[in-house]
């Protein structure tokens, strides 16, 4: 693995699961909504696959086996779950069935010794696959053919040596996205043409020297782009300019030895999460549609070292994978003052050290089969240890 942070590395960040938890349905004219929560599993190189009820309970289906640490997860809206595989040095992509959300192989890509896949974000479209390789500061991109359920390679976007690529987050309409670069205190900016895989440099922005961005989210209509600085324990709103290049427009100071990770911003466009990874908590921010700023309204507890967040479709519930205790904390919430209300822990097999998350909801005709309970053989695995703060 590559250099780590102060506190553990997490999976992936708000954009590629704001992707995951909006707009997925994969069949038109059938009647029956049903959400599939996929967890990517570093330690014993897993997927566990769950089923959402109508009230945030969750239910294990399936422990899909991956090839080796997967530290992110996207649901994509062509009927695919994919992985950034570290510890393989690869990405791997699932078929999602349908009926019952249950995932098959389809194929499995090498980014090559060295890279370090840390997450991965898929286009709008969902044609296109992104990855940010925290190993050797590319963007490794990828075109996701549905039918075949195949990956075939679209090129490369290369940051600076040592930038330390950790997220990308594209603007809903697809025309530009941007990189969180770690290791140099960077935001690289690109453009992309309607329709193509190639992202085009418009440089990059850059922070204060060692702020660290890690997760990156862009609001719904596309305006401004949040940024968590895990090293600076700082939030940044930045404003997505017509020409896709970004200027401050706020800077937010969390409590120190928070480390903010994660983000994801609700449907609305009102509420921003922040899971903090030191702190076990997420942060509850209200955003101005106006401004883009944000103002705090809550802290939630969390389990232990909470890495990644995603909502459901509907935006009726928000759920946390955490790494320390290998849980998923679930939450309700309030769509009218964004309060989140803990509503249960899901506890994963031991060990499991949950990475990423994302959330996918299909179309069906019938309510998928759920057993009474979940499958629980899946050992621990092996290769790394809880984290100590």
């Amino acid at each position: 693995m590559s250099e780590q942070p102060h506190a553990p590395a997490r999976a992936g960040g708000g954009q590629r699961r704001l992707l995951a938890s909006l707009g997925l349905c994969l069949l038109s004219g059938l009647t029956k909504a049903h959400t599939f929560v996929y967890v990517a599993n570093y330690n014993n190189s897993t997927i566990g696959v769950y089923a959402e009820h109508d009230k945030g309970r969750l239910t294990r289906l399936q422990m899909v086996r991956t090839p080796g640490g997967p530290e992110a997860v996207v649901a994509d809206r062509l009927g695919f779950v994919v992985t950034a595989d570290s510890l393989a040095q690869a990405i791997s992509a699932y078929r999602v069935n349908p009926a019952n959300g249950r995932l098959t192989q389809a194929a499995v890509r090498l980014e090559g010794p060295g890279t370090n896949p840390f997450s991965l974000t898929a286009s709008p479209s969902g044609r296109f696959l992104y990855v940010a390789n925290s190993g050797n500061g590319t963007i490794g991109i990828y075109r996701l053919h549905s039918r075949q359920g195949t990956l075939t390679s679209a090129g490369r976007a290369h940051e600076a040596p040592g930038a330390k690529p950790y997220d990308l987050a594209f603007t809903p309409n697809g025309r530009y996205a941007y990189v969180a670069n770690y290791g140099n205190a960077t935001i690289g900016m690109f453009r992309r043409k309607p329709g193509h895989a190639a992202l085009t440099s418009l440089g990059v922005f850059h922070e204060p020297p060692g702020d660290g961005p890690y997760g990156l989210s862009v609001g719904p209509d596309g305006r401004f782009l949040y940024v968590a600085d895990f090293r600076a324990n700082v939030l940044l709103v930045l404003a997505i300019g017509p020409h896709g290049r970004l200027t401050l427009k706020d800077r937010v100071t969390e409590p120190y030895d928070h480390h903010p990770d994660s983000l994801v911003i609700d449907p609305s466009g009102r509420y921003l999460f922040v899971a903090n990874t030191s702190a076990n908590d997420i942060s509850v921010f209200h955003v101005d549609q106006a401004s883009g700023r944000i103002t705090h309204v809550a802290r939630v507890p969390t389990g232990s070292y909470p890495f990644s967040l995603t909502l459901d479709r509907a935006a009726r519930f928000v759920f946390a994978v955490n790494f320390g205790n290998s849980t998923i904390s679930r939450y309700r919430l309030d769509p009218d003052h964004g309060t989140l209300s803990a509503i249960g822990t899901t506890p994963e097999p031991s060990y499991a050290d949950p990475y990423g998350i994302a959330a996918l909801t299909l179309r069906a005709t019938a309510a998928p089969p759920i057993p009474k309970s979940g499958d629980s053989r899946l050992g621990s695995g092996g290769g790394r240890k809880r984290p100590a703060q």
